[in-house]
């Protein structure tokens, strides 16, 4: 996994991929490819209200980390409607999808043209759809993949850093902590380093909570509160099983908009629901201890590979996303950095299971929602489908990683 010299028009290609992201999310998301809902109205009313001086999670209920309220609230302060709320927020988008754009410039294979890389994160773009521009969940993969790259690059506090302002955006960067500290003791880090490391981290986090921890102590409890009690969401893995289970009449199954999602219920569905944490735990532990498993052939000299650390990553999260209880379609998003960043033999199979994702999911959300409202089998079965292939992208990235981390060039 040795890396070679990079060629001299890297940053030509750089820069002409840079304007079609531009080109793609200015003109083809809003154009020939869109998507008729946003959360951009919620994020304007967030940050209406903190403008308003209300505190959040208090005075009003936000189900996101803090850190997020920078990115709502921003754009209310350039100007107060609406319309320009929008563009200003859109702008933001564009920009962050640039940053991990950038960060993935720098962590290119240098054994082959800069297109390459930049060239699979496009088409990962592609694939996910409009729903990016409209959706907030770029931020924190673009802090997720920023921590892959300074992690990979030995710049450990700044990789740190990164992944407590991801966490402090939408919580799920969290599960890529404990694969940094799975490679920190195969390459027997000393603990002083471990302890710069965790005093990075927890120092960010509360820098982050401070105002709120001055502010409204007990505030923070409410968001938590807000994510325990959610039940099984229609989309996810668990939710497709029950609507499956009530359409072939297994069991008695109804739909129901509760914390802000369309969730399941019925008693198939509560007993899910009581299941999906553990077998979340499960699933995210044999993760771990698959990915402990495979870096132990691994050199250590190569353990600072981006394109393993990449592998891991997108390993533990997409078997998170198969064990949630909750799967909205953006949150596709989150793999869409570290899948160009993908240990051979098996990317190829892994981007092209991930496409097929994608149209899936886009053609559940938005083009047949309504019917998957419905219980109609045909949506159904097209969710069940998606779903599978989640399961399957997940063993893809692992049999990848099982197969790179034992040839001979991982020595």
């Amino acid at each position: 996994m040795t890396l070679k010299v990079g060629r001299r028009d890297d940053a030509t290609w750089l820069l002409a991929f840079a304007a079609g992201h531009v080109a793609i999310f200015a003109g083809l998301f809003r154009g020939a490819y869109t998507m008729p809902f946003s959360g951009t109205g919620l994020y304007y009313e967030y940050g209406s209200a903190l403008v308003a001086g209300q505190v959040p999670y208090r005075d009003f209920l936000v189900e996101y980390p803090p850190f997020a309220l920078v990115f709502f609230t921003l754009p209310r302060l350039i100007d107060a409607s609406f319309r320009w709320y929008y563009v200003a927020y859109q702008a933001q988008v564009v920009l962050f999808d640039l940053v991990a754009l950038g960060a993935l410039y720098v962590a290119r294979d240098r054994s082959r043209p800069a297109w390459w890389m930049l060239g699979a994160y496009t088409a990962a773009v592609l694939a996910v759809g409009p729903i990016m521009l409209q959706q907030y969940d770029v931020f924190p993969a673009a802090f997720t993949v920023l921590a892959v790259v300074c992690y990979s690059r030995k710049r450990d506090t700044a990789a740190w850093v990164f992944l407590a302002l991801g966490v402090m955006t939408k919580a799920y960067p969290l599960l890529i902590a404990p694969v940094f500290l799975l490679f920190d003791w195969r390459r027997g880090t000393h603990v002083r380093d471990l302890r710069r490391a965790a005093v990075a981290f927890a120092g960010t986090c509360f820098v982050v909570v401070l105002p709120l921890l001055v502010i409204a102590p007990t505030s923070l409890a409410r968001m938590l509160a807000f994510h325990a009690e959610r039940g099984i969401h229609l989309d996810s893995t668990y939710g497709s099983l029950a609507a499956a289970a009530g359409v072939l009449n297994v069991t008695l199954v109804h739909i129901e908009l509760t914390f802000r999602s369309w969730n399941v219920a019925g008693p198939f569905a509560s007993t899910l629901s009581k299941l999906s944490t553990p077998l979340l735990g499960v699933l995210l532990l044999g993760a771990y201890a698959f990915i402990a498993t495979c870096i132990r052939a691994v050199d250590a000299a190569n353990l600072r590979d981006a394109r393993l650390v990449g592998t891991c990553a997108a390993l533990v999260l997409s078997a998170g996303l198969v064990g949630s209880k909750v799967l909205s379609p953006q949150y596709l998003v989150w793999l869409v950095p570290l899948l160009p960043l993908m240990l051979p033999p098996r990317r190829y199979a892994a981007w092209g299971v991930f496409a097929l994702i994608g149209i899936l999911t886009y053609y559940i959300y938005p083009l047949h929602y309504p019917e998957l409202l419905q219980l109609n089998g045909l949506a159904i079965a097209a969710l069940a489908v998606r779903n599978l292939l989640l399961v399957t992208l997940t063993l893809v990235v692992a049999d990848s990683l099982r197969l790179a981390t034992r040839s001979p060039a991982a020595q």
